[in-house]
């Protein structure tokens, strides 16, 4: 029997398995255990989370692999975000009568009535949250930050309700949502994570649950995203930001409130238009929650203070004439291209490669092939063969590397003085390779830089 919405203890007052002991499924489980009840814990690498937990919470738990779960003792699976929805096994527990949540989905039941800030999109998401966390508080308001920016959700049932939240939302976060926040801010959409989804289409349907769960609540577009634009078209209360829209860059670069000078764009410390649009989408959802414009002193104050985020098109420095530029979450070639269209001017050299994930490599292929000066691109394995076979079709200067300490060097000897090296893989962390931060590090050390 699907019991249909739920909140957190309405979750905890029934047979509860949570499935996934990374960060959030640890912290689940951590309030839950503080609440008095022992959920059944799942992992695919039971013993290897069995420690986690063991460390987390003291003591030895049990943790079991999913197949070796009887979903009828089952009432309510947790998963995390990083455990598919399209698992057979959480079919299975459906087909016994469990209903599937996630703890994101739980959380804004709960918080149906609260202040509510939510921002999600393909890339530029993080961004956004940050700094929309941050004009709220330099205009005096107490505000959590949380989500899939680093913090889970259910840390904050701790805490005192502040006069706002910010809450990043993965698309693994939205597929089981069954309220929808009272703002929403959608940054981008293009394809990516289509192994987890099973393609494109029930990515979009995925992430764009947030918004169409209900009640419908206030939206915020980038009027720069035509696929965004698009699949929120019927929305009965949509605003849009960017290019155009009541949040705009103008043609000299101002950001503008309803036609009033807010903010001078050249006062960002990070590259891009995108950026551009990201602080648009911040101002405009903040616009949408509290009926107001922030403060332009709060808006230059959260600018000036913000000098991006690890792994986002992140400068890490410049070494014998060359700019070093850390884009390492770059995962899909939307997100790449939208770098590499940052450096429009100059000598630029793009480090890419990593899991073939089955996105069309076409628009960072478009965005190299329109770059002047010609862009020179180094290919890290394991690389695709469409990728490969695009790139060479865009760029005359294609190069392979081993790894990323000789794409490096190899990019040094292809990017001209008062250039720019830019690691932006356009596709997913191979497997094994230890996710993004990983590479980050790996990059920053290549180049002579501080890894931390």
């Amino acid at each position: 029997m699907n019991l249909g919405p739920l909140t957190l203890d309405a979750a905890l007052a029934r047979r509860v398995a949570v499935w996934g002991m990374g960060a959030e499924g640890l912290a689940l489980v951590t309030l839950a255990v503080e609440r008095g009840v022992e959920p059944m814990l799942i992992d695919d690498l039971a013993a290897d989370a069995a420690e986690r937990v063991a460390a987390a919470l003291g003591g030895s738990r049990s943790v079991s692999a999913p197949g070796d779960v009887d979903w009828s003792t089952v009432d309510v699976v947790v998963r995390a975000p990083g455990v598919s929805r399209y698992r057979a096994e959480l079919a299975a527990a459906e087909s016994a009568g469990a209903t599937v949540t996630t703890a994101m989905a739980l959380w804004l039941e709960d918080h149906a009535d609260a202040p509510v800030l939510a921002i999600t999109g393909t890339k530029g998401k993080s961004t956004t949250a940050a700094m929309a966390a941050a004009i709220l508080e330099a205009d005096g308001r107490r505000v959590e930050l949380v989500g899939n920016i680093g913090i889970p959700v259910v840390d904050t049932y701790r805490r005192p309700r502040p006069d706002a939240y910010v809450v990043e939302v993965s698309s693994y976060q939205a597929a089981d949502v069954t309220r929808s926040p009272g703002v929403v801010v959608l940054t981008s959409l293009a394809p990516d994570h289509l192994d987890w989804h099973g393609g494109v289409d029930a990515y979009y349907r995925d992430k764009l649950r947030l918004v169409e769960a209900g009640p419908p609540g206030r939206l915020a577009v980038n009027a720069g995203n035509d696929e965004a634009l698009d699949r929120t078209a019927g929305h009965p209360d949509r605003t849009l930001f960017g290019p155009d829209g009541r949040v705009r860059v103008d043609g000299d670069g101002w950001i503008e409130v309803d036609g009033t000078d807010v903010v001078d764009t050249n006062r960002l410390r990070v590259t891009g238009r995108h950026n551009a649009w990201n602080l648009c989408g911040a101002i405009t959802g903040i616009l949408l929650l509290t009926d107001a414009a922030p403060s332009t002193p709060a808006v230059e104050s959260a600018v000036d203070g913000f000098a991006g985020l690890p792994s986002r098109c992140q400068v890490l420095g410049e070494r014998d004439g060359r700019t070093y530029v850390d884009d390492a979450l770059a995962s899909n070639p939307f997100a790449a291209a939208t770098s590499v269209e940052s450096f429009a001017g100059r000598p630029l050299t793009v480090i890419v490669g990593g899991a073939d994930r089955g996105v069309d490599p076409g628009p960072l292929a478009d965005a190299l092939a329109a770059h002047r000066p010609a862009a020179s691109v180094v290919l890290l394995p394991p690389g695709s063969v469409r990728l490969r076979t695009a790139l060479v079709a865009a760029v005359t200067k294609v190069r392979s590397a081993a790894d990323l300490d000789e794409a490096v060097e190899i990019a040094e000897g292809l990017t001209a003085p008062g250039g720019v090296v830019l690691f932006s893989p356009g596709a997913p962390t191979p497997e094994g390779g230890g996710g993004y931060r990983s590479r980050s590090r790996s990059f920053a050390t290549a180049a002579g830089f501080d890894a931390g």
